[in-house]
Order: C-alpha cells, then structure tokens, then sequence
C-alpha cells in the first residue's frame, strides 16, 4: 500500500514538472447543503492561490431553480492590480465588472472600472490621486453606453494656516461648474 502512495505521489510530481505547470499554492474548498420545509439550497466556493493571481468561484442553487455563479479573477504584481468578476444567472444573462489599480511612477495612483450589466449597458470610470507634502489632486470620470459623460477634477493645497479647496465639473452635454475655498485656521 505505501509502495502504491509513493509510486502514485511521484507519478503526479513528474507530471507537474514535466508539464510546466505550477500547483496552487492554496486551495481550499467549501461546500453547503440545506433543506427546510420550504425549500432549500446548495452553495459553495473555491479559492485557488498561486503566486501573482488569486481565483474565487462561488455559486448557489436553490430548489426553485434560481441560481448564480460568480467567478472572481484577481492578478497583481508590478505596482498593479487586475481584478475580474464574471456574474452568470440561470437564465443564462451574464454582468461582468473590469477593474485595475496602478501606482505609477510619480507616485500617484490610477484607477479604471467598467461595469458591463445583464443588459448590455456599460459604465466605465477612471480616476488618478496624487499626494505631495503640500496637497492632494484628483481627476475622475465616468462615460457610460448611452453617451452620457461626466469629468471632475479637484485639488486641496496646504498653506501656511489656510487650506484652499478647488473643484470643477463637466457633463458631456458641455455644461460645467467649478468653484474655489479657502479656509484659515486659528492661532
């Protein structure tokens, strides 16, 4: 019997090693089953870990025939992080949402989101904060897939016993608004 175990376990690590692949370096499972005098469900979820990427997949079904999958795919490395999450329903109507987080060389950090719903609608975003000693600057904006727009950007300055505060904003219609605050401190 150990003589099989072994023989077995070595075939599998030539395997691995033959083919190039990586084994996960987590992974663990979960899975849950309940049943009650209305109904019930089974629901369950797996995480795998290698280096650099993370996968989730989670799912539920319930005795009505609702159910949902969500896959989460996460990559990181570099000063960046991807993430993915992929929502499909029993219906077969799938969302998915796209995000990544980059801290760029200057030191500020960068953002971009897109929202894809059941529907085919889309909603994508973009933002960058940078931080000196002395102030804090912002520009986002959002665009979705009915041609709707809009663009903000603002920035917060530290002076010798004031704080001033400007802000502006644009539609993609072309109207706009901006305004400027300045705040002293007390002695």
């Amino acid at each position: 019997m150990a003589k099989t175990s072994i023989l077995s376990m070595s075939a599998a690590a030539v395997l691995l090693l033959g083919s190039n692949m990586q084994p996960a370096m987590a992974f663990h499972a979960r899975f849950v089953s309940a049943q009650g005098w209305r109904g019930g469900f089974v629901a369950g979820r797996t995480v795998n870990r290698v280096p650099g990427s993370t996968t989730v997949h989670r799912g539920i079904q319930t005795d009505s025939g609702r159910g949902v999958e969500t896959t989460r795919q996460t990559t990181y490395g570099d000063g960046s992080r991807s993430n993915t999450v992929t929502r499909t329903f029993n219906n077969g109507e799938t969302a998915t949402r796209t995000g990544t987080l980059i801290h760029n060389p200057d030191g500020s950090v960068s953002r971009d989101v897109t929202h894809t719903g059941v529907d085919g609608n889309t909603q994508s975003g973009w933002g960058t904060i940078y931080k000196t000693d002395d102030s804090i600057s912002r520009s986002r904006g959002i665009t979705t897939s009915t041609g709707k727009s809009v663009t903000e950007s603002g920035s917060i300055a530290y002076g010798d016993g004031s704080v001033t505060a400007n802000r502006s904003i644009t539609t993609g219609s072309g109207a706009s608004a901006s305004g400027s605050v300045t705040y002293t401190r007390g002695n």
